[in-house]
């Protein structure tokens, strides 16, 4: 198990009175990877955390005190076809092997510490999306993790829906992408948002199946799935509203390396990772 870890002495340790909101991206996320793991680093702790899809995976480690080990599976099992391959989606059912990386990897690989994790003050909150309505669901920590994780982090069109007690999920990111909104709704109204785009990024069009048909028998997750562009730079839109108004600490990566949400490239995602590194020690110094 990757030890939990403990800032040096002379590191003081800092809650922020700020609620701490994470977008996913896919394995744009290690870039929020790096940036919390420079949080750790500083001693710097959030009484709320909400997240969606990848970002989940990163904020759970963040609140398990287990620096470097979203940074441990990106080594060892990223070029893994159980982690990511058209193996998996032909075996599975989903191209993100999701029952390898939120089942195999935090029981028995690089095993995810539960008890800190749950003894965490932290409120740490899991985004998805309810299939049959099509809105999003918030999912507090003493839910099952790993199941919820993985329903936050399943792709539409390359996943498979995860049932949890009776309710059909896929990807937050679906209903709520940004989930602004929610933190502000929950109480704080000073937040530090985490994006994986660059300052100035607008979501387009992207080519995918019909929604209306893929998802027939799903006729309001269809619905969103087609509004999903606009609800995507809406929420940008508020985030930069927030911003401008001094309630926002927006973190974006201080450089475009042009990483895909899918990237093959380990080194391309571990440079992602130690940009996040870098830009906390920026970040830290404003909180």
């Amino acid at each position: 198990m990757v030890n939990n870890y403990v800032p040096p002495e002379h590191v003081k340790p800092r809650l922020i009175s700020k609620g701490l909101v994470l977008e996913g991206g896919g394995l744009r996320g290690y870039y929020t990877a790096g940036l919390l793991d420079g949080f750790m680093e500083q001693g710097i702790d959030f009484p709320y955390i909400i997240g969606v899809s990848a970002g989940v995976g990163m904020g759970c480690s963040y609140v398990s005190r287990q620096r470097e080990r979203n940074l441990d599976i990106l080594v060892n099992y990223r070029e893994d076809p159980r982690y990511l391959s058209f193996r998996s989606y032909f075996r599975t059912g989903n191209l993100f092997g999701l029952d390898f990386i939120y089942g195999d990897i935090p029981h028995q690989y690089v095993p995810f510490d539960f008890k800190t994790f749950g003894a965490s003050p932290s409120r740490f909150i899991t985004v998805c999306t309810d299939c049959n309505t099509g809105e999003a669901v918030y999912y507090e920590k003493d839910e099952d993790i790993l199941t919820v994780m993985k329903a936050s982090a399943a792709i539409p069109y390359i996943s498979k829906m995860v049932e949890y007690k009776g309710t059909k999920l896929l990807d937050g990111a679906i209903a709520d992408a940004i989930p602004l909104a929610r933190a502000i709704e929950d109480g704080y109204r000073d937040t530090v948002v985490v994006l994986t785009q660059p300052k100035g990024y607008r979501k387009k069009d992207e080519l995918h199946p019909p929604a209306g048909l893929f998802y027939r028998r799903y006729p309001r997750l269809a619905d969103v799935l087609n509004k999903r562009v606009a609800a995507y730079n809406a929420a940008l839109d508020l985030v930069e509203a927030e911003e401008a108004a001094g309630r926002a600490l927006v973190i974006r990566p201080s450089s475009d390396l042009g990483v895909t949400r899918m990237e093959k490239s380990v080194k391309k995602l571990r440079d992602l990772y130690e940009l996040g590194l870098h830009d906390s020690k920026k970040t830290g110094a404003k909180l």
